[in-house]
């Protein structure tokens, strides 16, 4: 049967308003964590995630004020976000996992970017479904995710560790914010949905951190490890990428921006964004170092 117009505005309105309960849901699991936290002697990791969780909203409210509807502004936003996830990536968690044993970690991170892309791949099947969150912020959930695990185990085998690492691990939730908030504004989503991944930080972290038992390296380095290759899938499948329209690039990531008319331009703040946003990352880590 055909579907009618009315027919679709009324499943817009169903999905939209299951997509706000879901957030409000996210919010009320986030802040019972952050007391949690606060009152069970973690006060270190719990100011790390509600750094993060403010951090994402932040380029959320952004998001509101300047409008991302230029290729210029889209490919900056996309390639701070992704810059930045992957410099954390490489410099904050690949390390850790190598570190504990190569091998292992070397092939932990090769599985964690196949499961990254696997994710994606396969997600596409729910794209033809009515569901209160796009790909790209159910990438961004996996990834949060992925990120409260590992300060969840990390912080509650060292109790003691500074706040550097999880500052360094989550600058980048601010560009992040901003660029799924733009695509759930481009899918006709409530930009509320990004209350999810912006609390799963803490939806991971905080519990881990008191039920995690002491690790072996070998655990460590497979956790480190597929952590790392499901950062840095998400960061390349956000890295910006100008295509023509009606190319078959148009639906190849994220990132995927139509920008025929100056595409000689818009590649070169690509290029710019991108290495602004790992700098970024660089300048943060060593502030913090050297505090």
């Amino acid at each position: 049967m055909t579907e009618t117009p009315t027919e679709t505005t009324e499943s817009i309105s169903r999905r939209n308003r299951v997509a706000v309960a879901i957030s409000l849901i996210a919010l009320v699991v986030f802040l019972a964590l952050v007391g949690l936290g606060a009152t069970s002697g973690r006060e270190t990791l719990t100011g790390v995630v509600v750094f993060g969780f403010l951090a994402m909203m932040a380029g959320v409210a952004i998001s509101y004020a300047i409008a991302f509807d230029t290729p210029t502004r889209q490919v900056w936003a996309y390639g701070l976000a992704s810059g930045a996830m992957l410099a954390s990536a490489a410099a904050l968690l690949a390390p850790k996992a190598i570190g504990r044993e190569p091998e292992i970690g070397g092939f932990a991170i090769a599985f964690g970017y196949l499961l990254g892309y696997a994710g994606h791949e396969l997600g596409h099947l729910l794209s033809h479904r009515d569901l209160p969150l796009n790909l790209a912020v159910g990438e961004l959930t996996l990834h949060a995710l992925a990120a409260g695990s590992i300060m969840g185990v990390l912080y509650g085998s060292l109790p003691d560790l500074s706040a550097l690492f999880g500052f360094g691990v989550l600058a980048h939730k601010f560009p992040a914010g901003f660029t799924g908030s733009e695509s759930l504004k481009q899918s006709n989503i409530p930009r509320a949905v990004m209350i999810v991944p912006a609390a799963a930080v803490a939806i991971a972290a905080i519990p881990l951190s008191i039920l995690t038992p002491p690790l072996s390296g070998i655990v460590q380095a497979v956790f480190y490890g597929v952590s790392t290759g499901v950062f840095a899938h998400v960061a390349i499948d956000m890295l910006p990428e100008c295509s023509h329209v009606g190319s078959h690039a148009e639906q190849s990531g994220h990132g995927t921006i139509q920008c025929s008319r100056d595409i000689d331009r818009i590649r070169q703040y690509a290029v710019a964004s991108t290495l602004s946003g790992a700098g970024a990352i660089l300048v943060v880590w060593l502030s913090l170092a050297m505090a």
